[in-house]
């Protein structure tokens, strides 16, 4: 099974997908960790459309504001799909507390 082709990369969904998993593990590297996260995932899914371009005997400088377009597209999606993980896994964990009355809270100690 192949997990990463160039031929999945130049599609939406695997361009997002690179995007979001380098992402996740840059930014929290030294310098980057200065950098507010949206111009990192900016930067990271230009650069992921780009090195696509090239890779697969696409690229060309007419296309520049194509791949900027497509840029923004991916940061869009892939900061969205990351914010509606995050607050549906946020959301699960505090649907799944178990109440208990103040009363018994001094028996856990």
């Amino acid at each position: 099974m192949e997990m990463f082709t160039y031929d999945f990369l130049s599609t939406l969904t695997g361009t997002v997908t690179a995007t979001v998993l380098v992402v996740e593990f840059l930014k929290e590297l030294g310098p980057i960790k200065k950098i507010p996260t949206r111009w990192v995932v900016f930067a990271v899914s230009e650069m992921i459309v780009i090195i696509t371009s090239i890779a697969r005997g696409n690229f060309g400088i007419i296309n520049l504001p194509l791949y900027f377009l497509n840029g923004l597209l991916v940061t869009t999606l892939a900061m969205g799909s990351w914010h509606l993980l995050c607050d549906n896994l946020q959301s699960i964990a505090v649907n799944r507390r178990i109440y208990m009355p103040p009363s018994r809270w001094k028996t856990l100690k």
